[in-house]
């Protein structure tokens, strides 16, 4: 249940790590500006330049993207950063923290040597692109809470004058930027954008301290937390005086499966779509998930994944039931301490080093099921034919747990020859190999909007019929 970013990630080709606009097409001098924002948040900085590391653990200027900062500066191809408003500049990862650290607008003095020659220049670093489909509008907008400042970006239909119904985007766990302004492929942002297409205003938030968003660096904030964000998200997503408030749906994928139960407990919503989720704990999911994906991807021994699998059962009973550190579980049970090494492959504080423990605990914790008995809601659980991530079994058990509570109103479905990020492949094995990658499956349209809307037009039926009021008579 891993989502995948195709732009926020630094992309490592050969000896060359490729930074900011690597992944697209030249900018004209005010592109990056866009349609202007409705709030003050400031945007991340752009400088626009392809960094590589040297021989010598400097970083060399290997490119300069036509129209960014950079090019409006006296920057070179070929300079040697040395440092950047004073502070040393000694790899590539350590340039990026420092330009990640800036804001649009933001005056820098890069110190460069050329020809054997220090200078020092100074740079005004532009704004991260922006979303620009043209047939749909991108309001970028922001999120206020007590915790953090979350740029959001909502899309909704041009020239529309009646309000919307609206959907809230829910991601998964990891902390990959929702904003996707590339021109590569992108099948997160195909999703939402053919959402919008076909009448509905979606809403997706960032989550703390990624791309603009002010906080506490996603990677360490608890599940609870995390959670309240997005409560607060839903209730600016209502806030808008062309969305239809009493039809307001959430879609969740992958773990955003489990948040939308959650939401929707603390602020009501319509209905909820889950596509490639699981409502088990979040543990037992992880040995599930691990072993499916390495027998699939990578045919190890059997027997020795076997081992490693309950060697890994074990040690998260400690840390997730127990609430043992990593530190205490494997002094108490030495034989735990390899396969420990390869959960916490950083540090003892982060699983797999994405989020924190405290995380990971914090969901364990949580019975997802039970809160999504106790809604009186629809809820439409969908999954790829050749989504090997959650499992078919697991999309008609939440139907199930609806269903018992209330009758009829939990549904799953299979959609044919589709994987967990929403592409089709021609079978499990292509899909194994090439997952998240090929053509947009428009069925997870398809079937959302029919089901969204029959229950929107159920709801205006009801309203203009009321009880022994026949539209017949």
């Amino acid at each position: 249940m891993y989502s995948r970013s195709v732009f926020t990630r630094t992309v490592v080709v050969a000896s060359y790590v490729f930074v900011f606009l690597s992944l697209f097409q030249p900018l004209a001098a005010d592109a990056a500006n866009g349609p202007p924002s409705s709030d003050s948040l400031p945007r991340r900085a752009l400088l626009g330049v392809t960094a590589e590391p040297t021989p010598d653990n400097h970083v060399r200027i290997a490119k300069i993207v036509p129209g960014s900062a950079a090019a409006r500066s006296a920057l070179a191809i070929g300079d040697i950063l040395i440092a950047l408003n004073g502070s040393p500049v000694d790899s590539v990862a350590m340039f990026l923290a420092r330009i990640k650290s800036f804001k649009s607008g933001d005056d820098i003095t890069c110190r460069v040597q050329r020809g054997g020659k220090e200078m020092d220049i100074e740079v005004t670093l532009g704004e991260w692109p922006r979303e620009q489909p043209g047939d749909i509008q991108v309001l970028y907008d922001a999120v206020d809470t007590p915790a953090a400042t979350l740029r959001s970006l909502l899309t909704k239909p041009i020239g529309t004058t009646s309000k919307l119904p609206a959907i809230l985007y829910l991601q998964g766990f990891n902390c990959d930027s929702i904003e996707w302004p590339s021109s590569e492929p992108n099948l997160g942002r195909e999703l939402i954008y053919r959402l919008t297409r076909a009448g509905f205003a979606v809403m997706r938030s960032e989550k703390s301290g990624v791309g603009d968003s002010t906080g506490t660096p996603c990677r360490e904030v608890g599940f609870r937390d995390e959670v309240s964000l997005f409560v607060s998200a839903l209730k600016k997503l209502k806030s808008y005086d062309f969305v239809d408030g009493e039809n307001v749906f959430l879609f969740g994928h992958s773990a955003g499966g489990w948040v939308a139960p959650l939401v929707a407990a603390a602020e009501p919503v319509k209905g909820i779509v889950v596509y490639g989720t699981v409502v088990r704990p979040w543990g037992e999911y992880f040995v599930d998930n691990r072993r499916r994906n390495l027998w699939l991807r990578s045919q190890p021994d059997l027997a020795q994944l076997e081992d490693d699998q309950r060697l890994i059962a074990q040690l998260l009973h400690y840390l997730f039931v127990e609430k043992s550190s990593v530190r205490e579980a494997t002094t108490k049970h030495p034989e735990l301490t390899a396969i420990a090494k390869k959960l916490f492959p950083q540090d003892d504080e982060h699983l797999i080093g994405l989020r924190s423990l405290q995380h990971f605990r914090e969901l364990n914790d949580q019975n997802v099921a039970r809160v999504l008995a106790s809604l009186d809601i629809p809820v439409l659980a969908l999954i790829g034919e050749f989504d090997i991530r959650t499992l078919p079994m697991d999309h008609e058990y939440i139907a199930a747990i609806v269903n018992a509570r209330h009758p009829g109103k939990g549904t799953w479905q299979v959609l044919p020859k589709m994987d967990h990020g929403f592409a089709l492949h021609q079978s499990l094995k292509d899909s194994v190999t090439h997952e998240f990658k090929g053509p947009f499956g428009e069925q997870v349209v398809q079937e959302t909007v029919k089901w969204m809307q029959e229950i929107v037009t159920r709801r205006h039926a009801q309203v203009l019929e009321p009880e022994g009021i026949s539209l017949n008579d």
